[in-house]
């Protein structure tokens, strides 16, 4: 059904998980089991994705009962067809990392996050504020009709 990655794909995806996109969703498996998506900035960096999430809020209260979630990232629209614009969807196991704010590893990372996302320098010091970890399975990067490409990262390895 799908084509397996190429390099030239593989190219495309690591441009999209570097920034290269116009919106970000993070899908969540929410009350009474219905999908729940927020729109969320991750940050890729040392070839991992985090996301810094309060745990306050519900699609991180929905991460502490199902750990699968999925990303998309919508790229730039530029196909007056809409349906056939690229995006990228990554499905995925989402961990906690445990941090206190002073450690070097957390200073790191919110100051890589607080380039692409600006306000993050002060909320993500709330003590609600975590950065979670997204660890891969699969990947579908659908580039227009009869474009789709999948990756599956546990088997790929």
């Amino acid at each position: 059904m799908y084509q397996k990655t190429n390099p030239e794909i593989e190219k495309k995806i690591q441009s999209i998980l570097e920034g290269d996109y116009e919106i970000s969703v993070l899908g969540t498996n929410g009350k009474d089991n219905f999908p729940f998506l927020s729109k969320i900035i991750p940050l890729y960096k040392s070839k991992k994705l985090y996301i810094l999430i309060s745990d306050l809020s519900e699609h991180t209260k929905n991460i502490n009962i199902n750990h699968k979630v999925s990303l998309y990232f919508s790229l730039k629209e530029s196909n007056k067809t809409k349906s056939n614009n690229p995006r990228l969807t990554i499905n995925g196991i989402v961990k906690k990392n445990v941090f206190r704010k002073d450690d070097k590893e957390f200073i790191d990372l919110l100051s890589a996050y607080a380039k692409i996302e600006s306000g993050s320098k002060m909320w993500g010091m709330f003590t609600d504020f975590n950065f979670y970890t997204l660890d891969p399975h699969r990947a579908l990067y659908v580039e227009g009709f009869g474009k789709a490409y999948q990756k599956n990262y546990k088997n790929d390895k």
